[in-house]
């Protein structure tokens, strides 16, 4: 499994418009958490090796139950990291990129769909190679 070093990442806010797209990215995660809760360590495997993606080695801290990396192309690597913070607060999706995303100079306003593309495509994996009820934020997630 790889390891990841997270001071070798950087959230949406060090992206060219970044701070524009924070909101953005935290609001659609929030709503998905609906359905990504449900995603145990043993799922997030499933759901990778599904999407094609890798579960990763990164230990935000103490809450950090998985995270999942994905790599739109080379350069642009997306880490969806679920933080388990209950009961004494809401559990959270975390995103982050590899800082080598700045160097390409991919906008902020990419980097956010590329991360909603992916959050979203975890719900639909979990749907079809879980075989759980989850629940349903739409017609299509």
């Amino acid at each position: 499994m790889e390891k990841v070093d997270k001071s070798s990442l950087v959230d949406i806010r060090a992206f060219e418009g970044g701070h524009a797209h924070y909101r953005f990215i935290e609001e659609s995660l929030k709503q998905r958490m609906e359905v990504l809760k449900h995603i145990s360590r043993e799922d997030a495997f499933k759901v990778a090796e599904a999407l094609g993606a890798s579960v990763v080695d990164l230990k935000i801290d103490e809450a950090t139950e998985w995270a999942i990396k994905f790599t739109p192309f080379k350069g642009l690597d997306i880490y969806f990291v679920m933080q388990r913070y209950s009961p004494e607060f809401e559990d959270r999706i975390l995103v982050f990129y590899d800082r080598r995303a700045l160097d390409l100079g991919v906008p902020a306003e990419d980097a956010s769909n590329f991360t909603v593309l992916y959050a979203n495509a975890m719900i639909y994996a979990a749907r079809k190679v879980l075989g759980k009820e989850l629940p349903r934020l739409s017609r299509y997630l």
